[in-house]
C-alpha cells in the first residue's frame, strides 16, 4: 500500500480542502505525545475523529498488549469534525509532526475525496496519504479486567522509568507488585547472575490503593510502554495477581488519556 509524503514551501503549497471532513489545530508536544503512546505498540492504526475529540484502541500483532488513546476536543486550539475514521501510518505522521518544536501549532486537514491528510507546520506542508481502515487489523472485543485489578498506585513517570530501565540491566521480564505489608509498590528482575529491585514507598506515590499483586511480564513490551510515558507526568498501574497491568497517564493537561493493557508473560508458582 503506497504511502506517499509530499512537501512544498507554503507558498506553493497544496490546496488545502475548502470543507474538511476534520480539522484541527493543537500544539505541536500535544500531537507528539499522542503519536508516541500509540507508536509504542504499533505501526499503523485507525483514528476516529468525531465531536468529541480523537480516539484510537489497537492491540499488537502478538496480541499482547492493547493501547487506547483519547483526545478530546479541548485538547486542541481549534477542533471541528463530522464523523469520520483514518487509517494512519504512525511513523510517517510522526517524522512530518515531529518536525515543529512542541510549542509550536500544528494544523491538520482530511480530504475525504482523495483520502489524504494536508499538516502544516510553520511554513512547511505536508500531504500524507491515508490507509484504508478496513486494511487495518482490527482489536479484538475488548475485555474487562476490573475484577482481577487489585490494587492502583500512581506515582511519577520517572519513578516507573526507574523500574523498567534498571530491571532491563539484568533480564527480560520484570516482575511488579505491592508487597505483603501493603507499604511500596514493588518491581524486581533477576538475571542469571544479578538482581534489581526498586520500591516506590506509599508516602511518594499520589494514589496508593494496595491489594494483593503480583506479576511477571515481558521487559520488550514494558519497555515501550516506559519510552511513551512522559517522566514529568503522573501515571497509574493497576495490578493483580498474575493478571494483567493497566498502565494510563493524562495528555494535554488531561484532556486526554493514554491507556495501555499488558498481559502477563508468564504464570508463577
Amino acid at each position: 500500500m503506497p504511502q506517499n509524503i509530499t512537501t512544498q514551501r507554503a507558498a506553493n503549497h497544496p490546496q488545502s480542502p475548502s470543507d474538511p471532513t476534520f480539522s484541527a489545530i493543537a500544539p505541536a508536544g500535544t500531537l507528539q505525545t499522542a503519536l508516541d503512546a500509540l507508536d509504542a505498540l504499533v505501526d499503523e492504526c485507525v483514528l476516529r475523529a468525531d465531536e468529541d475529540g480523537l480516539s484510537a484502541t489497537a492491540m499488537d500483532p502478538a496480541t499482547v498488549g492493547l493501547v487506547e488513546l483519547d483526545l478530546g476536543a479541548d485538547a486542541f486550539e481549534a477542533y471541528d469534525a463530522a464523523g469520520t475514521s483514518m487509517g494512519v501510518d504512525l511513523e510517517r505522521l510522526r517524522d512530518v509532526v515531529g518536525m515543529a518544536d512542541r510549542d509550536q501549532l500544528v494544523r491538520l486537514a482530511l480530504d475525504e475525496e482523495t483520502r489524504t491528510l494536508h499538516v502544516r507546520v510553520g511554513q512547511l506542508s505536508y500531504t500524507l496519504a491515508l490507509i484504508d481502515p478496513d486494511a487495518i487489523r482490527s482489536p479484538p472485543d475488548e475485555i474487562d479486567f476490573a475484577d482481577q485489578f487489585t490494587a492502583t498506585v500512581a506515582a511519577d513517570g520517572a519513578a516507573f522509568s526507574r523500574a523498567v530501565e534498571a530491571a532491563d540491566m539484568v533480564s527480560d521480564h520484570l516482575e511488579l507488585g505491592v508487597d505483603e505489608e501493603a507499604t511500596h509498590l514493588y518491581a524486581r528482575a533477576d538475571g542469571d547472575t544479578d538482581t534489581v529491585s526498586v520500591e516506590v514507598p506509599e508516602e511518594d506515590c499520589s494514589t496508593f490503593d494496595p491489594g494483593v499483586a503480583r506479576s511477571l511480564f515481558s521487559l520488550q513490551y514494558l519497555s515501550s510502554v516506559e519510552r511513551a510515558v512522559p517522566a514529568d507526568h503522573r501515571v497509574r498501574l493497576r495490578l493483580g495477581e498474575e493478571a494483567p497491568i493497566e498502565v494510563e497517564f493524562g495528555i494535554a493537561d488531561s484532556d486526554g488519556t493514554a491507556r495501555y493493557v499488558i498481559s502477563p508473560r508468564l504464570t508463577q508458582n
